[in-house]
């Protein structure tokens, strides 16, 4: 069912008096003399110098998982910032990538791809159980999935910047759920609006593990939407971020990563 835009909103998660200032400070400081200089001083900064920054789930018995990081919320992964169980973004971009995760415990992940990026072999269930066809990186072993990549700013923290998210197999139903809601919004004219029109509420909820019932994991279970993105939001967050995202997006499927990432 296609939704047309109505009022309300869910109440936001209080902002500290620091992140506030901050928010504030982006919105309203005068840098358009600086407009004419887009990019000066990068030059020679590439991907590979800087960390990209991934929001990611705390999973139970993580690497990551502490006082400050609890299992069942979400974590930035370049700064170790923590958005609790539930997290405000705005997806700016999409892309489905083929991601490769080892094969034994943690099951991180090593290397994303653009589909079709790399040869892979299919593996067939083992004759007489259900299942379905693996596909393989053959130079590895490990399993490569087809996954979603979003691009998102997170409203409430947008000193944050750009982050990546990338649920894995265990969450796809609900991202898929989410993909529906995000293409069947309409703007108040009747047109479809595009994927940054609005603000989304991301659960994060632990569920039990189905290969270990006994144990949790995080999943992200739910996406609800929230108050439509407004002008002064569009104007100081998210337009300029779009004309560079979906170069940054492609930049993730490079291929082998510098470090494997854990957590989802």
């Amino acid at each position: 069912m296609i939704n047309k835009f109505y009022g309300g909103s869910v109440m936001a998660p209080q902002k500290t008096a620091n992140t506030a200032a901050k928010k504030q400070e982006l919105v309203t400081e005068d840098m358009s003399f600086m407009e004419g200089m887009s990019g000066e001083g990068f030059e020679d900064m590439g991907a590979n110098a800087t960390s990209i920054a991934y929001l990611g789930l705390v999973q139970p018995d993580s690497s990551v998982e502490d006082d400050s990081n609890p299992a069942g919320t979400w974590r930035n992964s370049a700064s170790g910032k923590n958005y609790g169980d539930t997290v405000k973004v705005v997806p700016v971009a999409f892309r489905t990538i083929w991601s490769e995760r080892e094969s034994d415990p943690p099951f991180r992940t090593v290397g994303r791809y653009s589909v079709n990026g790399i040869d892979i072999e299919i593996k067939q269930p083992p004759k007489g159980k259900r299942g379905y066809p693996k596909m393989i990186n053959p130079e590895t072993g490990n399993e490569v999935q087809e996954l979603f990549v979003y691009a998102v700013i997170l409203p409430d923290y947008p000193e944050d910047g750009i982050l990546y998210f990338n649920p894995t197999v265990g969450s796809m139903k609900s991202a898929k759920a989410w993909n529906s809601q995000l293409k069947s919004q309409l703007l108040p004219n009747g047109v479809q609006a595009p994927i940054f029109a609005f603000q989304w509420n991301l659960i994060a909820e632990l569920v039990p593990n189905p290969q270990q019932p006994t144990k949790q994991i995080t999943k992200f279970t739910k996406a609800i939407r929230d108050s439509i993105v407004n002008k002064e939001l569009f104007t100081a967050t998210v337009q300029p971020t779009l004309t560079s995202v979906k170069q940054n997006v492609l930049q993730l499927t490079s291929g082998i990563l510098d470090e494997p990432v854990e957590e989802e």
